[in-house]
């Protein structure tokens, strides 16, 4: 039993001020593991891994909602609130510690291997770094709460605390937290900027099947509506992955195996040296929602799939193309797509260009008509031919559809929603798409009126969107414009309802124009 002058002797400081402590040396604990590092091979990085794991295993639905929210601020988004909660723990483990000031390093220890376990994905590559940064980060946390926390003194009136220098102190070592952040920050952006420049020095080989030259006529006289084709620099990103992985070209192989009676592996300069495609080609993202900007239009180079899988004879029994990238995501589609004819490409160029490192460089992988989850595997290393059974790919194990083909949509993207607008003679315009299908017209309507066919810009292609546009007599009042588009055979676009999670969005786009 404690005795009443063993509590007495106990070393006690204000809670709020041990809070504020704790919080503090756990954020220097972190940004000194993030700062540790990366000297280590591989970079291993608390932050990114936590964030990699919570993403992997997000609900479907809470995911969807989030991307719908916020968009591409999601990983950002999400990294705050890791860092948000590394914070407020180191605050609970203050306030805990404030009567007991040698708990702190041992809670400290018990928070890091909670993250340790968070992080750490089942890799046994990753768990000696892992481990490393934790305990560089468990051990800066204590040192710094020991050196900010007062010394006991065994009287009644409790510790000797000089405000002033643990102010001081606590200033620094926040400032010298945020600095840290920041240098880790610059460093790992700095590791991509690398291979960015490596990868503009690449010269890209003239396509033996260029695509076909595009007419002026592509992209509307629509004042503010984007172009046709988009650039590399504007086009969606949406990645399991928290931060692009950045790969060595020079070391880099593409190893295409499995149900195979060749399996093959290829450099970068062999695929250079492989006769070579160019097609324009819609890429839309599952998550998108009715009217969403997950969906873009590029010029993609590279080799033809069904050449490279003629090369390793492919055997019957192997029903799936599986793509692997560089950081172990996996997405599958079944091998009997192919048998269209579709130009679905092992890609290394976007807008003539090498890819970009957010879009999947050195390689990545095209298919015309299917989402990107079951085909457009960026950063590839590896094309396996096997079997849902054999190799489940990383979405259908969550429980989104494994017929990832796109649906028809179309969108209005002037004037935007919720704008105001004068009477008179307004211009509308948007853009339809139903890839390897075509898009035949477009409609639009006012209210509850009839449909009205909008104009179509010239076409692209089969495989892209098409645009349009509508010149609107609009009259005083709140109004609402719908759009729907027909396929090339005349099947017109679905009005039903449906959210994204398991196979894709589905409804017509609507927006409400306030006209004076």
């Amino acid at each position: 039993m404690t005795t009443t002058l063993e509590r007495e002797a106990t070393p006690t400081i204000d809670r709020r001020r041990a809070a504020l402590v704790g919080a503090l040396v756990a954020f220097a604990g972190l940004a000194s593991a993030e700062l540790f590092g990366l000297v280590l091979p591989g970079r291993p990085s608390p932050v990114t891994f936590v964030a990699d794991r919570i993403i992997a295993a997000m609900p479907d639905g809470p995911r969807e909602a989030l991307i719908g929210a916020v968009g591409t601020l999601d990983k950002p988004l999400l990294v705050v609130g890791i860092v948000l909660g590394v914070v407020l723990g180191g605050a609970v483990i203050g306030r805990i510690s404030a009567a007991r000031q040698s708990w702190a390093p041992w809670l400290f220890a018990v928070g890091g291997m909670v993250g340790w376990l968070v992080a750490w994905d089942g890799n046994s590559a990753d768990i000696l770094g892992l481990a490393l940064v934790v305990a560089v980060g468990v051990t800066v946390a204590s040192l710094a709460w020991t050196r900010l926390m007062p010394a006991s003194t065994p009287d009644t009136t409790g510790p000797t605390v000089d405000r002033r220098a643990v102010l001081r102190a606590a200033g620094f070592l926040g400032l010298a937290s945020a600095v840290t952040l920041g240098v880790v920050t610059i460093a790992r952006r700095g590791s991509t900027a690398a291979v960015d420049a490596v990868r503009t020095t690449l010269k890209i080989p003239v396509a033996a099947d260029p695509a076909k030259a595009l007419s002026s006529g592509i992209t509307p006289d629509v004042p503010g509506i984007a172009p046709a084709i988009t650039p590399a620099e504007d086009f969606y990103q949406i990645d399991v992955a928290l931060t692009p992985p950045s790969v060595d070209v020079a070391t880099w192989s593409l190893t295409i195996d499995g149900r195979v009676d060749k399996p093959m592996t290829l450099t970068y300069n062999d695929l250079l040296a492989m006769p070579s495609m160019e097609r324009y080609v819609t890429l839309t993202c599952v998550s998108n929602d009715v009217g969403g900007d997950l969906v873009g239009t590029a010029k993609w180079q590279g080799v033809r799939l069904t050449d490279l899988l003629a090369k390793v004879g492919v055997h019957d029994d192997a029903t799936m193309v599986l793509g692997r990238s560089v950081d172990g995501f996996t997405v599958g589609f079944p091998r009997s797509i192919l048998d269209d004819g579709r130009d679905a490409m092992v890609v290394y160029a976007m807008n003539g260009e090498p890819l970009p490192v957010k879009h999947g460089f050195p390689v990545r992988m095209v298919v015309p008509g299917l989402y990107g989850y079951v085909s457009a595997t960026k950063w590839l290393e590896q094309i396996k031919l096997t079997t849902p059974a054999e190799d489940v790919p990383f979405w259908f194990s969550r429980g989104w559809s494994d017929d990832g083909t796109i649906e028809s949509a179309s969108r209005i993207d002037v004037p935007r929603d919720g704008t105001p607008a004068k009477a008179g003679t307004v211009a509308v315009g948007g853009r339809a798409w139903h890839q390897h299908t075509g898009v035949g017209s477009v409609e639009i309507r006012v209210d509850d009126g009839p449909w009205e066919k909008a104009t179509l810009a010239d076409p692209i292609g089969v495989d892209t969107w098409r645009l349009w546009s509508w010149q609107w007599a609009a009259t005083a009042g709140q109004h609402t414009l719908t759009v729907r588009m027909h396929d090339i055979d005349g099947t017109v676009q679905s009005d039903a309802q449906r959210p994204t999670f398991p196979g894709a969005s589905s409804g017509l786009h609507s927006i409400v124009v306030n006209v004076a």
